[in-house]
């Protein structure tokens, strides 16, 4: 069965994460992506020598690049030469979109701007990701989803209890999103192509989805023109919508908003039926919310997650465990749903990844395929464009390629 984007030819010319997730994406929904990546290599390939990881888990498969980089091709190419720019227009010319996620001024001097490659295909969905947008003082500004994402927009000043330091962005998450939002506005583009016939810009920004990811905030600031600010889990106006921790230091989490609906289960949870002549009302319970919070905390320190987890349950609760990432992929829900996928890699057999959050029915995704080795595909590409053997080893002679 066809995916929903078979027989959409893609020209990535992007880095680290942002741009690529998507790029991974558009290939697993069926679309032919080239990945065009510098003489030098991307960074993201040089992770496990940068110090961000311990030098031990390198164990010659870069799960990070994989991740970001499976289902493409990928061809290098010296973008400061004429040559290879005359390369890139030639294969841009033939494509349906050209994704990025590169600062507009360097796009523009290695005449990759929107206007260049519009003149050339005007049916062209142009994307790329800034960090801030493309107009106002930070159009040009370096940007990752650390400080674009998360601490500018707005979500790092909401996290972590109140007087405690700042929490810090587990990596990627805001390019993770940022690529999935892609996806959507790409799609949403070649969608007006089939009526207009027509290509157009594509843009969003690591610090607009910030912005949104921590819309309650930033509108409540529009609203009030003030700050929510953080929240406390021991001061909280509800103590049904709180974390907790079981007596073996394991967390989970309570959000249960309709606290007259679910107090009765609650309270036969943790075998205190007394506090329902105690409490009786939504009202009663927030207004003795941190006294609650308390009784709770005493509880929940009698008996390990698991005893709870059974409780929970048979009195129909709405919670979830707090769980690490081993016990993410060991997750029935997880695996039921399909979210971890097998597949076949060339250098590695078979290896694992998550699946894509967006599952069509009736244009399932294909299976993934390895993400490609340094220039794995340029030889193949160039012979696609119409280049023969003659031209592309003057190509590396100039060092136009590697």
């Amino acid at each position: 069965m066809a995916s929903a984007l078979d027989g959409i030819k893609v020209v990535e010319l992007s880095t680290w994460f942002a741009g690529p997730t998507c790029g991974m994406w558009l290939g697993e929904h069926g679309a032919d992506v080239v990945r065009v990546e510098p003489v030098e290599g991307d960074p993201l390939r040089a992770m496990f020598s940068s110090g961000v990881l311990p030098a031990e888990l390198d164990i010659g498969y870069n799960w990070m690049w994989e991740m970001a980089n499976r289902s493409k091709r990928c061809i290098t190419l010296d973008l400061k030469q004429e040559e290879s720019r005359k390369i890139m227009h030639k294969m841009v010319g033939q494509a349906d979109v050209f994704l990025a996620n590169l600062r507009p001024s360097t796009l523009k001097r290695a005449r990759m701007d929107y206007d260049t490659l519009n003149k050339l295909n005007p049916r062209l969905v142009y994307c790329n990701i800034t960090g801030y947008g493309s107009k106002g003082p930070g159009a040009d500004w370096q940007a990752f989803d650390e400080t674009a994402f998360w601490t500018r927009s707005g979500i790092m000043s909401t996290m972590g209890e109140p007087g405690t330091p700042a929490v810090p962005l587990r990596g990627a998450m805001g390019d993770n999103t940022t690529g999935v939002f892609a996806l959507g506005a790409i799609s949403l583009a070649l969608y007006s192509r089939e009526k207009t016939g027509k290509g157009q810009l594509v843009e969003l920004s690591l610090y607009g989805n910030g912005m949104w990811v921590a819309g309650i905030d930033v509108q409540g600031a529009l609203v009030y023109n003030m700050e929510l600010g953080r929240q406390s889990r021991f001061t909280v106006g509800n103590p049904l919508y709180n974390s907790y921790a079981a007596k073996d230091d394991k967390w989970f989490m309570f959000q249960m908003l309709q606290t007259d609906r679910f107090w009765p289960g609650v309270c036969k949870s943790v075998g205190r039926e007394d506090w329902l002549t105690k409490y009786p009302t939504h009202g009663d319970r927030c207004k003795a919310s941190t006294e609650l919070i308390k009784l709770l905390d005493a509880e929940f320190a009698k008996y390990p997650r698991d005893y709870f987890a059974s409780k929970f349950d048979e009195n129909g609760l709405i919670w979830a465990p707090a769980q690490t990432p081993t016990e993410v992929i060991k997750d029935a829900v997880a695996l039921e749903n399909g979210y971890v996928v097998e597949y076949e890699h060339f250098g590695y057999g078979k290896v694992k990844g998550i699946r894509c959050p967006i599952q069509l029915k009736g244009t399932p995704e294909r299976t993934p395929f390895g993400a490609p080795e340094f220039g794995q595909h340029t030889e193949e590409v160039l012979l696609e464009l119409g280049y023969s053997w003659e031209d592309i080893g003057n190509f590396k002679e100039k060092k136009v390629i590697l």
